[in-house]
């Protein structure tokens, strides 16, 4: 079994899950961290529920962290209060209309449509107990290793019935990785989000009305995020040779490297020794791909998938070819992921 494939798998579902967040955030005026750290409150311990187990847990600094909680507070979403024991320890309790505003913003629609595709496959539960598996061996290899409290008690979502909700679980673990690495460089996770993504896209995909989709964000903010990280030599904008109104956005070896420096091998590599010291995983990462496909059907907007895994691909004694724009496909764009995709 290829680890690697398997939290490459994760890390897709998670970007259709975190865009359709954003989407959701933004129709409701909530900044995605905004609801991410209510989220955290909401499952959180008394343990597990002050700013500075906040920020392990997302990989940010305590001054970040303690930004997001004043503006939550202000719009009345959480309350603060002393520890009865250690008047130093600040406790953060959700309130109702947190709670409320924190409903809204789910992606419970999202995730259940996509599970209903993947029980339709019909995967046999030892295959499905695998998510369980990676999970836990994310969490044990991740620094912070969040919501394990001094009583004994754990995040509890390993025996969810669905699993895309474990899904949720694996890509928060990652993201805290990612925000940690990015603070050390001095960049926002999302700047790496749209560097990550020209990465992997192909030549139908790398504009900036595809990025904004592809990360659930208006045009205007996504363009503001290109004209900083253009500014610091990461990508450079081309003219489209047919329509001079489009612009393909390309990666810069400078990119390159910051992918490399904020990508959280370290944190796969452990997982990925975890899991191998655990006998009684079986091998297979089709459970992954199967979930990854269920959750683009069940995507509204763009799946994103990888082009050659599209029903517009097609091979001919020539090489590769678009159904769709009647157009030949190098082996480089058949392997990235593409905006126009349609899961077979």
């Amino acid at each position: 079994m290829q680890q690697e494939n398997i939290f490459e798998y994760v890390r897709c579902m998670a970007a259709l899950i975190r865009s359709e967040q954003r989407r959701k955030c933004a129709h409701i005026r909530l900044q995605l961290v905004h609801f991410e750290v209510l989220d955290y409150l909401s499952q959180s311990t008394q343990y597990t529920d002050t700013p500075a187990a906040t920020a392990s847990y997302f990989g940010m600094t305590r001054g970040t962290v303690s930004q997001s909680l004043i503006v939550l507070e202000k719009k009345g979403y959480i309350e603060k209060h002393k520890d009865e024991l250690d008047k130093r320890i600040i406790h953060v309790d959700l309130l109702p209309s947190g709670s409320a505003i924190l409903s809204k913003a789910r992606t419970s629609e999202l995730l259940n449509k996509a599970n209903i595709f993947f029980k339709r496959e019909s995967i046999a539960p030892p295959k499905i107990r695998m998510f369980n598996h990676v999970f836990s061996a994310l969490q044990k290899a991740s620094q912070s290793q969040p919501f394990k409290a001094g009583n004994g008690s754990t995040f509890k979502l390993m025996n969810k019935a669905n699993i895309f909700e474990v899904i949720e679980c694996m890509a928060a673990l990652i993201r805290s990785e990612e925000r940690r690495n990015c603070t050390e460089l001095k960049l926002q996770l999302v700047h790496f989000q749209v560097l990550e993504y020209l990465s992997l896209c192909n030549k139908y995909s790398d504009t900036l009305a595809a990025i904004a989709n592809y990360l659930g964000m208006t045009r205007g903010t996504v363009s503001q995020s290109l004209m900083i990280l253009e500014k610091r030599e990461l990508i450079k904008k081309t003219q489209d040779n047919s329509d001079k109104r489009v612009f393909h956005i390309q990666l810069l070896i400078r990119g390159r490297y910051i992918i490399k420096k904020v990508k959280p091998t370290e944190l796969f590599n452990k997982a990925e020794a975890i899991i191998q010291d655990n006998k009684s995983i079986a091998a297979g990462e089709e459970v992954f791909i199967e979930a990854l496909r269920a959750l683009q059907k069940a995507n509204e907007f763009n799946s994103f998938g990888i082009c050659k895994t599209c029903m517009n691909f097609s091979r001919n004694p020539s090489g590769f070819f678009c159904e769709l724009t009647q157009e030949k496909l190098s082996k480089s764009d058949s392997d990235k992921i593409c905006q126009e995709h349609i899961p077979v």
